[in-house]
């Protein structure tokens, strides 16, 4: 479990050589980095983790890459 106010970035990725395979980055404030992937619904699952991200640091006043 990642708390939102440790998220310092969520990123999409696909794979070079099979843009099917996709993966979302997901850096926290202390620089670890996570690399998920298998979603049932990749788009959807970006956009939340993006809006909580985003969320997230218009409370905080950070500002973060999404």
């Amino acid at each position: 479990v990642v708390q939102l106010d440790q998220l310092r970035a969520v990123n999409p990725s696909a794979n070079r050589l099979n843009p099917s395979e996709k993966y979302i980055h997901i850096v926290t404030r202390d620089g670890y980095e996570f690399w998920f992937m298998g979603f049932i619904s990749y788009d959807k699952a970006l956009k939340k983790l993006s809006e909580a991200l985003q969320r997230a640091c218009n409370s905080s006043g950070v500002v973060s890459r999404v």
